[in-house]
This record gives structure tokens, C-alpha cells and sequence, in this order.
């Protein structure tokens, strides 16, 4: 899938689903994490098509994401979100030359810590419950 593909589809899913928009930014969230989860595992067993395949989702979300930020609602927030979807988007195009394991965890750490606070806080969702 291409990051345009990704795009697409996530616009798609905006205008013709009746699931809470929360709810699918959680999804696009968690899918990204197990993408680039996906990523790390298969650059260790060396499965090149897997990786770059992974790898274009992980990018094409993290693209999703930034990309739907709503520039109408708070600038601080929306500048601190775009610079942080930058962030992770350089760490994963970076990865397509050169895999670190350990930099591209980072990807995965912040994918991880986003997750929590969107599911947590945002959607006040708790999974201790």
C-alpha cells in the first residue's frame, strides 16, 4: 500500500463510516504500532519485501495522521503533533537505506506512548478496568 493509497482509504473511512472518529485515529494508532513492530522482526530475519511492505504502512499512517491534523483547532497542538509525525516520518523513510534496530525503536516507543495517551486520555478508555 502507498502512502496515497493509505491516505485514500483513511479519508474514505472518515466520510463513510459511522465508527467514532476517535476511535479510528485509536485504530490507525495501533495499526501503525504493529507495522512497525512488523518492520523490526523483519529486518532481523532479513525478509526484504515484508520490511519495505511494513515499512510503507508505518509511513503511510504516520502521513494519515499528520495529514488530517484539523489546522482549525488549537496551533500549539497541531505545530507540537505535525513536528512530532515529522519526527517519526524521518526516522522511517531513514530506515529504508540504513536499518537501525535501536532508532527505528524509537518509532515504535513513540507509536506506543501514543497509543496509550489517545486510548487513555483522549478516549478515556482504561485498560485496567
Amino acid at each position: 500500500m502507498t502512502a496515497n493509497e493509505a491516505y485514500n482509504t483513511y479519508k474514505n473511512m472518515m466520510i463513510n463510516t459511522t465508527v467514532d472518529k476517535l476511535q479510528i485515529v485509536a485504530m490507525l494508532y495501533e495499526g501503525a504500532l504493529g507495522f512497525a513492530r512488523n518492520v523490526i522482526e523483519a529486518a532481523k530475519s532479513k525478509k526484504e519485501e515484508e520490511f519495505v511492505d511494513n515499512l510503507n504502512r508505518v509511513i503511510g499512517i504516520l502521513l494519515a495522521l499528520r495529514d488530517s491534523l484539523d489546522t482549525t483547532q488549537d496551533k500549539e497542538t497541531v505545530a507540537f503533533l505535525t513536528g512530532l509525525y515529522n519526527f517519526l516520518l524521518e526516522k522511517a523513510i531513514k530506515a529504508v537505506d540504513e536499518f537501525d534496530e535501536e532508532d527505528f525503536s524509537t518509532v515504535v516507543r513513540y507509536l506506543a506512548k501514543m497509543h496509550e495517551i489517545w486510548t487513555t486520555q483522549v478516549m478515556g478508555n482504561n485498560e485496567d478496568e
